[in-house]
């Protein structure tokens, strides 16, 4: 009834605010656009534009005939297929015109007539600030028509004409899906013309013309550095210039809608989603998520004024509301096993702070706060201090804690959550249309990963059945009105549409390499540098090993294609020669056959640089992939242990009985006779073994040349990480190591050679600092509570240099700059901006 009562209470105090501003009192009424009114604009000073009634719906104007009178309008067919419409002072428009659009003309300005009705309706009218024409748009929706919006799919083509499933969801109704393949080099002419034909069709379905929202997760666009790569430069300055930097990228491709960024706290080193974050620290994961939001949500002009929501904005999804980073065994919450987050630490409130201190409270935009998605675990205490039971997108809790806070955001669920087999983790008992009612109620406003419209509308039912339809309906209209809102914001109803000149001046090109370059080098922290093993350079060209690695033959799988066995050198030995001498192995011809009697590579085919030859080298270039094994369940259901090292491990001082467990009655014989039995399931791999990590062989590589070269040659390790790792097997073995996060989210290799090889060669001073303690070892690792940042008993190298929260090395030595001594302190665990309580508190 509290969720009811505030939700009709909102739309009602909504409905009187649009009417207050489509009368002119804006005094106290957030603008989301920036477009000036007509009495600013070069439009006359009286303007057509009239209140909005008491239902939202604004009054619309009859037009006068297009081309009468003072145009201030013109219209240009684009190369690439679209019309474009400029207005004198105003917005520039685009549409198909073989949509059925048509234009309008009022005051002499041009407009889309989206219905196709002849008069200009409020939600038409940019000339309105975003909310009232989002409120007029979803005042004026069937609940046949905004059943559809209540789902964001997935895009399953990517071509120039729109087919198949994606073809009957925008024909159903629905408007919002997901792609990477419009951010993907080598797409970005495809882009353009999916994008052109998708919104195309959009606009031609359906009775309002309402563009379709693309998404993306977040992705290493043109090169850039990912999450974890951003929080190693710890400069909320370069997040900033990101933030604006991928606005501009990712609308070029048509893209709308970031489902990031990832502001987990990553407060245990095992955490199997830990590349996709910024930090442990809550205070610099705040910063970070505030710079870079505030630059991604607004449009700038050229000389740096906010323009606030605009063509070049891009929404975006913070996730993982909240608490995410606290998975027991650090396990992925894809998965059944990753079921749950445990906070044994007592320490829930500090996994809010990115969201209400940072992402909801941005300091450097008008766009005021992000978007949410809440996490798919759920947050387990025992006595209901973290509310039910139930994953984030159903949990009342953390629901009531956004909305009683003022939050006006839009709030898409993570993938998949209504889906049997998936992650409705809490929910399990209910059926598909059960869950999507249950959201509903629970004041989410899009279901992510559903392109099922049919269970929507049987959840809409199912409100209404319950609450009555005139309950349901305020809350389904509350829903589409966030979602178009969202849309508004970003100028999709004035021009959804995209041309390949400005795609690729835009993304994947020089300006952008050197761009990735400059951020690519931020990030890389110098973890040791005995006896100054990297220098600035003198000019010079030393000479360096670059060893080959085998790699060994792969069978074919569900997801991947089998791969031959193969010897490649650990560097592009091009990219090296740039800047060094280059000695290296050669490789004889394959030696083995397979089962076809075609020749293969083994081991026993490379021909190792001789002792002469190394004899010469300054350094040997040793590139790596850190060691990790995520926690999982054996075939037998057993729990396996994470792994941080490349040797096998057992967990003998891991948790003997897991925090987190579902609870299942039953019926036992335990002598005395027949009775129930409440039993907790045991989440634990406490004694259990893992085997050598898949990258093991990146140790042997290690140990050969560490083991080959003389001593004045220097072993450099470069090493590629997605997280903390045990540094025990490498580092006795390195005179220099350089730590990056080169491992993309969603495969394939974007580091750039060129960035380590500025840093090794002494060309660019290393400036990067550990935004991830480093365990001393899997004991430390154990001992750790899952929900606190920086409570690791840290690994100390041979110089005595402790791999910390904020170390790094320069050529100077220690960093000690203004980052350091602004993050380097005690972790807050107070968020700021609400007054926080756990659910059983209030």
């Amino acid at each position: 009834m509290k969720k009811r009562n505030r939700l009709i209470a909102l739309l009602l105090t909504l409905a009187m605010v649009f009417a207050m501003t489509a009368c002119g009192d804006t005094a106290d009424t957030p603008s989301a656009s920036q477009t000036p009114a007509p009495s600013q604009s070069a439009g006359p000073e009286e303007s057509q534009t009239p209140a909005a009634s008491a239902d939202g719906v604004v009054a619309p104007i009859t037009p006068e005939e297009l081309g009468s009178g003072s145009v201030k309008w013109t219209e240009t067919k684009m190369s690439d297929g679209w019309v474009q419409v400029t207005n004198e002072g105003g917005e520039t428009l685009g549409y198909s015109a073989d949509s059925g659009v048509s234009l309008i003309q009022v005051d002499g300005y041009a407009f889309k007539d989206l219905d196709r009705d002849g008069v200009l309706d409020g939600y038409e009218d940019w000339r309105n600030d975003d909310e009232t024409r989002a409120m007029d748009l979803a005042s004026q929706m069937s609940v046949d028509e905004m059943t559809p919006l209540f789902t964001h799919g997935g895009w399953m083509s990517f071509g120039t004409t729109i087919e198949g499933d994606d073809l009957a969801y925008i024909q159903a109704g629905g408007r919002g899906g997901v792609t990477r393949s419009a951010i993907n080099s080598g797409n970005t002419g495809m882009a353009v013309d999916w994008t052109n034909a998708l919104q195309a069709l959009c606009e031609s379905t359906g009775s309002w013309g309402i563009p379709a929202t693309v998404s993306v997760d977040p992705a290493n666009i043109s090169s850039t550095i990912d999450q974890l790569s951003l929080g190693a430069t710890f400069n909320v300055d370069t997040a900033f210039e990101l933030g604006v930097e991928h606005g501009k990228q990712y609308r070029a491709v048509g893209v709308s809608m970031l489902l990031g960024p990832q502001i987990d706290l990553v407060t245990t080193p095992i955490l199997a989603r830990s590349s996709g974050t910024y930090t442990e620290d809550p205070a610099l994961n705040r910063d970070l998520a505030d710079a870079y939001i505030s630059g991604l949500q607004s449009t700038w002009a050229e000389d740096g004024t906010d323009l606030g929501w605009g063509e070049e904005s891009v929404y975006a999804i913070v996730k993982h509301y909240a608490g995410a980073g606290a998975a027991e065994g650090g396990r992925n919450d894809h998965n059944d096993s990753g079921k749950y987050d445990v906070f044994p630490g007592s320490n829930y409130e500090a996994h809010i702070i990115g969201f209400f201190d940072g992402a909801f409270a941005l300091t450097r935009s008008s766009t005021k706060e992000a978007g949410v998605m809440p996490n798919y675990a759920i947050s387990y205490s025992n006595d209901g201090s973290l509310g039910e039971l139930v994953g984030g997108g159903y949990s009342a809790y953390k629901m009531d804690m956004l909305m009683d806070t003022g939050y006006q955001g839009f709030v898409l669920t993570d993938w998949g959550i209504t889906s049997d087999g998936s992650q409705p983790f809490g929910v399990e008992d209910l059926t598909e249309s059960e869950r999507f009612a249950a959201l509903l109620k629970n004041n989410i406003h899009q279901v992510g990963g559903s392109s099922n419209t049919e269970a929507a509308a049987e959840g809409y039912e199912l409100v209404a059945d319950e609450l009555g339809e005139e309950d349901a309906t305020a809350m389904l209209r509350n829903a589409v009105y966030h979602f178009v809102l969202s849309q508004m914001q970003c100028s999709l109803y004035e021009n959804a549409y995209i041309t390949r000149d400005h795609a690729f001046d835009t993304v994947w090109n020089n300006d952008t390499d050197a761009f990735s370059l400059d951020l690519q080098e931020q990030s890389i922290i110098m973890l040791k540098n005995s006896g100054g093993a990297i220098s600035q350079s003198d000019g010079a060209k030393k000479t360096v090993y670059i060893p080959y690695a085998f790699t060994a033959a792969t069978a074919a799988s569900s997801s991947a294609e089998a791969t031959p066995a193969s010897w490649e050198p650990a560097m592009d030995l091009t990219a090296v020669g740039e800047y060094f001498n280059v000695v290296t192995d050669t490789v004889n011809e394959p030696s083995g056959t397979d089962a076809d009697g075609n020749p293969v590579y083994t081991e026993d085919d490379v021909v190792r640089a001789s002792a002469a030859d190394l004899a010469g080298c300054d350094m040997v270039l040793v590139s790596m992939n850190a060691p990790k094994t995520d926690s999982t369940t054996g075939e037998d259901g057993t729990y396996l242990p994470a792994s941080l090292q490349y040797e096998g491990y057992t967990a003998k001082t891991a948790r003997r009985e897991s925090i987190a467990g579902s609870v299942t009655t039953e019926i036992i014989n335990d002598g005395y006779g027949t009775k129930s039995q409440d039993v907790k399931e045991n989440r634990s791999y406490y004694g259990n073994t893992v085997g050598r990590d898949s990258n093991y062989a990146d140790l042997e590589m290690l140990q050969y040349a560490a083991s080959a070269v003389p001593d004045s040659c220097k072993v450099v390790v470069l090493m590629t990480a997605g997280g903390p790792m045990v540094w025990s097997e490498v580092e006795p073995l390195a005179d220099a190591i350089l730590l990056y996060y080169g491992n993309a989210s969603f495969g394939g290799s974007w580091f750039q050679d060129e960035a380590l090889l500025d840093v090794v060669s002494g060309t660019v001073e290393p400036s990067g600092l550990l935004n991830l303690q480093q365990p001393a070892s899997m004991e430390a690792v154990e001992a750790q509570s899952e929900d606190v940042p920086r409570d690791l008993e840290c690994y100390v190298d041979a110089d005595g240099n402790a791999y910390d929260f904020a170390f790094g090395l320069n050529w100077s030595g220690v960093i000690n700059d203004e980052r350091v001594q602004k993050y380097n302190v005690e972790p807050l665990t107070k968020v700021e901006n609400i007054d926080f309580h756990y659910a059983n508190e209030k």
